[in-house]
């Protein structure tokens, strides 16, 4: 933190700590090309076209182009989100010119606020704004973010309406200044707070807390009623209910997010851990089961990823359970991770395409809408989720390519990760120390897995551990140790819901198995008893599948992870295992 504000502390128990963007270097792999994609396209976004309809709105000279579609007017709806990534991210992978991008951002704009300071923003985008403004003093060490949040923010005190709508089945909501997701507010408030002490900003935060709509998750993750409201916003709101927690130390703000978290689980993903078609939470009814036939736009996925990483990141620190890694890892792979990349023209991967017909990627029909914002956040996010640490040790949540550093007992001690999962099965971790030293290595078993296996130095060790939980190894380390886990990884069905329990998703592991339907006549089918490991065979390609039909076939038909079809390809992700075919 700089020096320049004085913090508090929160009052919140913290158990494990993430590394906050510094000290984590990701190596070749899926999550380092994706990342380095979104550097290039994000890097090279105009600062004059950003600015332009701000400048425009001042009465300023706005060179530049305007940007389209969901930024048309101004960025106002992303701005707040471009600042974020480009602190994010610069600090993640020591890119200073990001950083600078951002202080340019935000100095561009700085010109064009009145004299009252009123940002023109509606809620939506000035929570947008307080988390870059935010995120560039803490990521960025910009000084100069911290008066320019107070004063767009004594605006916003002074101009928001506090009269809003409660949780109802309206999917967007109006008012005097557009109150739509005024309850995402606090998290961010509630961050500016603990970062310089400075107490309106915990005070407006708690203006906005969603009391009504959390309520229920307090005493159980059964709610009697769900409401079909708006799905990512409700869901991103339980991450100011873990500010709360954080700023408070009220335990019941913690238990509204734990109770949320296994809520949504049971009841709102899909296999992908995406959730929110037509961009409403479902009744656990079966509704979700046949949001399948009904729906194309089954989850936002990119604004679900930031969400559900989020809150995932906040409980697993709070709590230090493994258990919550294991949606982070489902997203990363079959959400996020494969997401078609923002074009330089603000195309954007918005929805997840699960239909039961087969469905397909594509881009939204607006340029930058709000998933341009938060692709570029949670790609930056990688960094702040795959190790986590505490007095102990270190905590090894994700198996990514990728390198870690973490001060300790007077050292500095370097973890290098170096793996092909999921399409291998095996991690290999090797330690470098300046000398020996004592400290825990934890890794997550994912939920799925039975069977897990380590080594260290090509000898075997016993981690007994079971899913969702932690195995643990202790021992006095040695620069060069190398540990090698194992995570045995089958096929396995997933159910849509309770109510479609031979509607399914096909997985390996972590992976989310997608059908291409090119040159196919029917999706995949079981037969009563048949073994799923018997119709599906690995070829030599890595997690590609082909089906063994018991009809004959004119063209093979494969299965392989979702993450490698391209846009406009056709697939089928979910199967209804017992339907008649249709020849």
């Amino acid at each position: 933190m700089n020096d320049s504000a004085a913090g508090v502390a929160p009052r919140g128990k913290t158990v494990l700590e993430p590394f906050k963007y510094a000290g984590v270097r990701l190596l070749p792999g899926r999550m380092l090309t994706q990342v380095d994609g979104a550097r290039a396209i994000y890097g090279a976004i105009p600062n004059d076209d950003i600015l332009k309809g701000f400048r425009r709105e001042a009465g300023l000279p706005s060179p530049g182009n305007d940007m389209g579609g969901w930024c048309s007017k101004t960025s106002a709806v992303i701005f707040g989100q471009l600042l974020s990534g480009m602190a994010r991210m610069g600090c993640a992978t020591g890119d200073g010119t990001l950083i600078e991008k951002g202080v340019q951002l935000m100095e561009g704009w700085a010109q064009t606020l009145p004299s009252d300071g009123d940002s023109r923003m509606r809620s939506y985008a000035y929570e947008k704004l307080v988390c870059g403004l935010v995120d560039l003093y803490e990521f960025g060490g910009v000084d100069e973010a911290l008066p320019l949040l107070d004063r767009a923010t004594t605006a916003a005190a002074r101009r928001f309406s506090r009269t809003r709508r409660l949780a109802d089945n309206l999917l967007f909501q109006g008012g005097e200044y557009d109150d739509r997701e005024w309850y995402t507010l606090p998290e961010n408030l509630y961050r500016a707070y603990l970062l310089t002490g400075h107490a309106p900003y915990r005070e407006f935060a708690h203006e906005w807390l969603y009391h009504d709509y959390w309520a229920p998750f307090a005493t159980s993750s059964e709610p009697n009623e769900v409401v079909p409201v708006h799905a990512y916003s409700h869901v991103n709101s339980f991450s100011s209910a873990a500010m709360a927690y954080a700023v408070t130390g009220e335990a019941h703000y913690l238990k509204i997010c734990t109770n949320a978290y296994d809520f949504i689980q049971r009841t709102q993903c899909y296999a992908t851990g995406g959730f929110g078609p037509d961009e409403r939470l479902m009744p656990p009814d079966g509704s979700l089961g046949r949001s399948l036939d009904l729906y194309a736009g089954h989850a936002e996925i990119p604004c679900g990823s930031w969400a559900g990483t989020k809150l995932s990141r906040y409980l697993m620190g709070f709590t230090g359970e493994a258990r919550f890694g294991d949606w982070i890892e489902t997203m990363l792979y079959n959400a996020i991770g494969a997401a078609l990349p923002t074009e330089p023209d603000g195309r954007t991967y918005y929805y997840g395409d699960y239909r039961i017909s087969s469905g397909l990627k594509q881009y939204y029909w607006h340029q930058w809408p709000c998933c341009a914002g938060t692709y570029w956040q949670t790609v930056a996010d990688y960094h702040n989720i795959i190790y986590f640490r505490d007095p102990a040790g270190l905590c090894v949540n994700l198996y990514v390519p990728s390198e870690v550093r973490w001060p300790h007992e007077g050292q500095t001690i370097r973890l290098r990760q170096q793996t092909d999962y999921p399409e291998s099965e095996t991690t290999r971790l090797r330690l470098t120390l300046e000398r020996p030293a004592r400290f825990d290595l934890r890794f997550r078993v994912p939920g799925w897995c039975t069977g897990i296996s380590a080594a260290v130095n090509d000898e075997a060790v016993a981690v007994p551990a079971a899913p969702g939980t932690w195995a643990h190894l202790q021992r006095m380390w040695q620069c060069n140790d190398e540990v090698t886990i194992r995570l045995p990884m089958e096929l396995r069905l997933l159910p849509v819901d309770q109510q479609h329990p031979d509607r399914v998703a096909i997985l390996y592991g972590p992976v989310v198995l997608a059908q291409d339907e090119a040159c196919c006549r029917r999706p995949f089918a079981l037969e009563t008893g048949a073994r799923l490991a018997g119709r599906l065979v690995c070829d030599a390609v890595p997690l590609r599948f082909n089906v063994v039909d018991t009809a004959p076939e004119r063209h093979a038909r494969w299965l392989k992870p979702l993450y490698r079809f391209p846009a406009f390809w056709p697939y089928w992700v979910y199967f209804d295992l017992k339907a008649p075919a249709l020849y």
